[in-house]
């Protein structure tokens, strides 16, 4: 029964990453963050309740959900992901608040340095489980689980290189060149840990919704090599970082070899989706191909952002993780939900009465007006970005505010079956995030 390898946790790493995204775009609106502003505490306080609050937090739940699909295997100590989850959203939370230590709030600064510890027991977690759902020779014969593991290698790497420069902001013993570092830092998240993931999930979701035959072959093979090496260099520099040594060639390759990587990963995509059975797509992948437009976006603007830094660079940056990862994520999870919201409620009753389709869960019309508003804020952002303009800016962030928001507005629906007719509906709907509502907990405790 496909409902026996749903985990129990899904929806609240899901739900707990849509709060951390409107907390992002609320610290945002408030004009906390904007273009020059990002080292100032708030900004960094900003990027990191997005980058890790929202994205990844949304990965971490997303790969707890289907590495059992992609290895074939149920998924390892399942239990762990609700301290993961609990550890996660402190930690963020910690750190977040940290970063105002650059602000002038020193009260804060235990949380700066409590911050990292709690992410990274969260990652560590979160490693374990999966690693031990997909570390067989079986499982790491396909590509979309070699590049999860590379992944989760790349994430280690961008815990240990942001600790460390927590570590040195913080005035400890330990200190790295923060110019050094933050470049590395960034490559291991966007290049490694969240593209790298992104890029495993999306080559099985893919292949599900367009219905498109799974093949391998030399394409994915050069997609994963190039992904190892960039990941290589990227870790060797680190390890010359924390030796006291300059990096800074590593990274200069590595960075240049991202380009190329994208490129070969989207003639994969491309390959995928002229294979495809399904005459018309469905709404969550149209937009996918949209987030797919702003990761060739991305990858142009990289090498500007590099040579020249400044404006290139927060360009790239923010194409990077609100075009691609962030619009990625969202059409993705719409359709997501709605498969585990069927999977729970309906795939039980197949074979005993009539059942609606995975579809009719969802108004593909609200979807599209969500995520044409990212789309739209996502591109004024970039303009914006480029030209140095706060009000620019501050409408980009409105914008993908209310992008969000009407795609939380149609999850929402989603789990309520609100777009089923009352006979079709059950007499029971799912609960919305969490496993069991308060008050049924407080009634099995009674008895």
């Amino acid at each position: 029964m496909p409902g026996k390898s749903l985990s129990r946790w899904t929806m609240a790493w899901f739900g707990s990453a849509l709060l951390f995204l409107l907390g992002a775009c609320a610290m945002a609106l408030f004009g906390l963050a904007g273009p020059g502003e990002w080292s100032r505490g708030a900004g960094m306080a900003v990027v990191h309740l997005f980058v890790l609050g929202w994205l990844c937090q949304v990965m971490l739940g997303a790969l707890i959900q289907f590495v059992p699909v992609l290895a074939a295997r149920p998924l390892a100590f399942p239990g762990l992901a609700l301290p993961a989850l609990a550890f996660s959203s402190a930690g963020i939370m910690a750190l977040a608040a940290g970063f105002l230590t650059l602000d002038g709030h020193e009260a804060l600064r235990p949380l700066f340095l409590l911050g990292p510890f709690s992410i990274g027991a969260a990652f560590m977690l979160v490693a374990v489980t999966v690693g031990a759902t997909v570390l067989h020779r079986a499982c790491l014969r396909l590509a979309e689980v070699r590049l999860v593991v590379l992944a989760m290698v790349a994430l280690s790497g961008l815990w240990l290189s942001g600790a460390v420069m927590a570590l040195t902001l913080a005035g400890t013993r330990i200190a790295v060149d923060l110019t050094e570092a933050l470049p590395l830092h960034m490559l291991l998240g966007l290049g490694g840990w969240l593209s790298l993931a992104a890029f495993g999930v999306s080559y099985k979701l893919f292949a599900m919704f367009l219905l498109a035959p799974e093949q391998g072959g030399m394409v994915r093979r050069a997609v994963f090599l190039t992904a190892v090496l960039v990941v290589a260099l990227a870790l060797w520099a680190l390890c010359l970082l924390l030796a006291g040594r300059s990096g800074g060639r590593a990274v200069s390759v590595a960075i240049g070899l991202v380009p190329a990587l994208t490129m070969i990963y989207l003639g994969e995509i491309t390959r995928l989706w002229r294979s495809r059975r399904r005459p018309v797509p469905e709404a969550n992948m149209l937009w996918s191909r949209m987030g797919l437009l702003f990761l060739a976006l991305a990858a142009l603007l990289i090498v500007p952002g590099w040579q020249f830094g400044g404006v290139w660079a927060e360009a790239a940056v923010f194409v990077a993780l609100v075009g691609w990862l962030s619009l990625l994520t969202l059409a993705q999870m719409v359709k997501i939900v709605s498969f585990l919201t069927w999977v729970q409620i309906f795939a039980p009753r197949i074979g005993r009465q009539p059942v609606p389709v995975v579809q009719k869960l969802s108004d593909a019309r609200a979807v599209a007006s969500g995520l044409a508003f990212w789309s739209v804020g996502t591109v004024v952002g970039c303009l914006a970005l480029l030209l140095g303009s706060s009000g620019g800016f501050l409408f980009a962030v409105l914008l993908l505010t209310l992008g969000a928001l009407g795609v939380m507005r149609e999850l929402i629906a989603i789990r309520h079956l609100s777009h089923l007719e009352p006979a079709e509906r059950p007499a029971c709907l799912p609960h919305l995030v969490l496993p069991f509502t308060f008050s049924r907990a407080r009634a099995e405790a009674r008895s």
